[in-house]
């Protein structure tokens, strides 16, 4: 986006594209007034301060862990978010034509939506054709009758407006199934608030954070079910979805559950969540699923991704869902040339805002149209994820118009053709300079008690192309409602658009001519039918702010990922704490000989038997640790903890704070860089992983400082425990079984306590060289020592206590009961602290033991949390535990 060397063009240098509206700059005055301030500033800044504004933009996003992911992109599968930061400015007083129109638009999609699923009479009197509404795939019939029509089911609302030639806003795109991007919206404010905070401020830029508090307020009065709160969940599809951190930003943001299909069950026609505390019952679900994978039950059953029985809750109406299901149907382009008379039937209102010109191919004037402008028209199919999507007619050759002919020909219906509208462009920082980017805007809009509250400014993407989406490569901008004067707004708003376009009109002929002087009193008292039975919705509003603070309800497979990220985490550091511990050995030549236990030990952990190393002498030895370091096949090495680290992390981003989140990515960003197998020397090597353990380890310590102590603490902290445990005892046992004795002995017993970042504990507590008692002793028995077994095994066993007090029982709590009768044991039979080949052997064996019993204590938490077992649910009292 930009580099050390950026140069801010001026004005004068900027050059708007022919034919098209450019929002900074008009051919006759020059800068448009609203933006001038913002110009003369961005012109004030130096090239230092452009780059350094530039990186801070990068920084944020990159810290703050914004991704999107592109699929089948050359460059990697997530993708940072790109930000442009030259933002898209509105007039105040254009703005409020342009919420008003939605608005309008909004309550005229709701009141179709109600009547689809309801009464039908826009069906039944002829105002729309059934094949418009039947072929499309996203009119679920299971939800007929299911959606009440007395109460407003539009819940949330965007659309895709772009500015044309001649300066009027058009829309080009309804989003009513699950809208995306109001996360990124917000995201886009907080990055730029902290790069461009006096331009924000003397702009009087519209604030943002409003909308989401009438975010909050609309789902909590959504719940069916008399409760002080709602219970809502935000159903999410999984890391693995393109918007997945919108999706964790705003649970996050809303203080809601981040839930996958598998988190919630259905029973006797409820949705329940599954929490490690047992089913809570859900009121209310933000939707991020596409409609049709939401029930394999009923819907489509293949999906994974959904809950069995959800449609069956909705029909009884113990869950609400924004948006409800059948909601896709209203992103159909077919409607777009009904809704002027849709408008006028159902409001007794002009639309507006003025669509594109749209031509539905299932009524033959339109088709014959749209076959005979193939060239020139964009070409779409009413359903979106259909196997042809949108396509430019300028773009296609002889042959694929001939395709797109026959296909159109066979199943009419299916396809609508579109006015293609040159966009307007914006100023977007290219190659150091300011180039005119074609132009959208995405806007928000959520449903409240007086109607709809619309965000101020939206989701503005641009590019040098023609495709003006993310996953084609667009870039993204702020977008600034300035100055955000409070206006009350007037009884009657001037009409954005007095009519449509020539070509606009054409398109709407077609549906217009057939109907007679009766049609239009018939749609008159239509228009009196639904005032009289769908009316505007009442919400009932409840506090969205409570008083007293929630109880933490974890989800199963959060706390799957939490107990593994804390796993992965102490795993990761441990490896990379003795692979350093082996490199200090090969470069100082007194501590060979000392190298075989620590490095025995590294290859246990990594899932090889000491042997496979073969190393036969200090050059081989090197090989094997830049080996070990830098290759990435086999599961159990770095590279697979490390991934694993990262994978369950981004799976509860929802847990974690800005810091924990930036440290996140320098672990990514460093592992991203490390050395290679075709070269890196010993210094390069120990430089990496020394960068890589400080990660790790603050990583570990500002979790255990960030994180509440409550449910999703405790299971982070035990699978560290658990981890750092069956660590020690590993390098214990190799330690024990090396048979060094003497300088050897010494050395290696320094190797192992700098691994256990304990060797100046040690001389500190002892003021002598390491001796293997000592040592026995800190990494072994001391209870107050952090690297102790005994610690881990006391912090796991009072961290179970707290996860069973409510009653559910967990096998855990045995296992690790016996490995600590073990270790004291093992301490009281050691006479006069002599280790002798018995006592070793002894001290081995019960290691061993222990770390089974550690290992069975892991395996019985996840059977109790993670797998859901049925019998955790039981209504009767567990028998007491002896």
């Amino acid at each position: 986006m930009n580099s050390p060397s950026l140069q801010m063009s001026t004005p004068p240098d900027y050059q708007p594209l022919p034919d098209a509206w450019d929002e900074m700059w008009d051919a006759e005055t020059g800068v448009r007034p609203h933006w001038g301030d913002l110009v003369d500033g961005l012109a004030g800044l130096g090239a230092r301060d452009w780059s350094a504004r530039g990186q801070r933009i990068k920084r944020l996003l990159r810290e703050n862990g914004v991704t999107y992911h592109v699929y089948n992109d050359p460059r990697g599968y997530s993708r940072t978010w790109e930000l442009d930061p030259i933002p898209l400015l509105l007039d105040f007083a254009e703005w409020r034509q342009i919420e008003a129109g939605l608005e309008q638009r909004a309550h005229l999609l709701d009141l179709i939506l109600r009547d689809l699923y309801g009464p039908q009479t826009l069906l039944k009197r002829g105002l729309l054709p059934p094949d418009l509404i039947y072929a499309h795939a996203g009119y679920l019939r299971p939800l007929l009758g299911a959606l009440p029509a007395d109460r407003r089911q539009l819940i949330f609302y965007a659309a895709d407006l772009v500015r044309g030639p001649d300066g009027r806003i058009w829309v080009m795109a309804d989003r009513t199934q699950a809208p995306s991007g109001a996360g990124y919206a917000l995201e886009n404010r907080t990055v730029m608030a902290r790069t461009f905070p006096e331009f924000l401020e003397d702009a009087s830029v519209a604030k943002l954070n409003p909308w989401l508090e009438a975010v909050r307020a609309a789902l909590n009065g959504l719940g069916t079910v008399a409760r002080e709160h709602a219970e809502v969940v935000v159903l999410t599809p999984g890391p693995a979805n393109e918007t997945y951190f919108e999706h964790a930003y705003l649970a996050a943001r809303l203080g809601y559950n981040l839930a996958q299909g598998d988190d919630l069950t259905v029973r006797d026609g409820r949705v329940w969540l599954k929490s490690v505390q047992g089913l809570k019952p859900v009121d209310v679900i933000l939707r991020r699923v596409d409609e049709e994978w939401c029930d394999p039950l009923e819907l489509r059953q293949d999906s994974r991704l959904g809950v069995a029985g959800l449609v069956e809750a909705v029909r009884r109406g113990n869950v609400a869902i924004a948006n409800p299901l059948g909601s896709g149907l209203l992103e159909n382009p077919a409607l777009i040339p009904f809704l002027p008379v849709l408008a006028k039937a159902l409001l007794g209102e002009k639309l507006l805002l003025p669509s594109a010109a749209t031509w539905w191919c299932g009524q033959q004037r339109e088709r014959e149209h749209v076959l005979a402008n193939l060239q020139r028209l964009v070409l779409k199919p009413i359903h979106r994820g259909q196997a042809s999507e949108t396509v430019f007619g300028p773009d296609l050759d002889r042959k694929q118009l001939a395709a797109w002919r026959a296909r159109i020909l066979a199943r009419p219906h299916l396809y609508v053709g579109q006015e293609p509208i040159q966009p307007s462009t914006t100023p977007a920082l290219h190659n150091n300079r300011l180039m005119p980017h074609k132009a959208s805007l995405r806007t928000f809009l959520v449903s409240r008690e007086a109607g709809y509250a619309t965000l101020p400014g939206g989701l503005t993407r641009c590019t040098s192309g023609h495709m003006l989406s993310a996953q084609s490569g667009a870039l993204n901008k702020d977008t600034w409602i300035t100055p955000a004067i409070e206006l009350i707004r007037p009884p009657q708003m001037p009409v954005m658009a007095q009519g449509q376009s020539q070509l606009s009109q054409q398109g709407q002929q077609g549906q217009q001519s057939g109907q007679s002087q009766s049609q239009t009193l018939l749609q008159q008292s239509l228009k009196q039918a639904f005032q009289q039975t769908l009316q505007p919705a009442v919400q009932t509003s409840r506090s969205p702010v409570s008083i007293h603070p929630e109880a933490e309800i974890l989800t199963s497979r959060a706390a799957d990922n939490l107990f593994w990220t804390g796993r992965y985490l102490e795993r990761a550091e441990a490896v990379t704490r003795l692979l350093r511990a082996v490199l200090d050995g090969l470069w100082e030549e007194e501590t060979a000989p000392g190298l075989e236990p620590v490095l025995h030990a590294l290859m246990r952990l990594m899932g090889y038997a000491p042997g496979d190393c073969g190393c036969k002498d200090r050059d081989d030895l090197a090989n094997c640790v830049r080996e070990l370091t830098t290759q990435n096949e086999r599961p159990g090495n770095l590279a697979h903890t490390v991934r694993g680290l990262l994978g369950c992390a981004y799976g509860t981003r929802e847990y974690w704070s800005v810091a924990i989140w930036r440290l996140l990515d320098r672990v990514e960003r460093d592992w991203g860089q490390r050395p290679r197998k075709s070269g890196g020397s010993h210094e390069r090597i120990d430089l990496w992983l020394g960068r890589l353990v400080d990660a790790l380890a603050g990583l570990a310590g500002l979790a255990s400082e960030t994180l509440p102590r409550e449910t999703g603490f405790r299971f982070f902290d035990l699978g560290r425990r658990i981890e750092r445990g069956l660590t020690q005892s590993t390098l214990l046992v190799q330690t024990l079984q090396s048979r060094l004795t003497g300088e050897a002995e010494r050395e290696s017993l320094s190797l192992v306590l700098a691994s256990a970042d304990s060797l100046i504990t040690f001389r500190r507590r002892y003021r002598a060289e390491p001796f293997l008692t000592g040592v026995l002793e800190l990494l072994l028995w001391d209870v107050e020592s952090p690297r102790a077994l005994i610690y881990q095994i006391h912090t796991a066993r009072r961290h179970l206590t707290a996860l069973t007090h409510a009653g559910q029982r967990c096998n855990a709590e045995r296992p690790l009961f016996s490995a600590e009768e073990r270790i004291y044991a093992a301490e009281a039979n050691l006479e006069d602290w002599r280790v002798d080949a018995a006592a070793r052997q002894t001290l081995i064996a019960t290691l061993g033991e222990i770390s089974s019993q550690m290992t069975a204590a892991s395996d019985a938490i996840s059977h109790t949390w993670f797998t859901h077992v049925q019998e955790l649910y039981a209504l009767r009292p567990l028998p007491p535990r002896v």
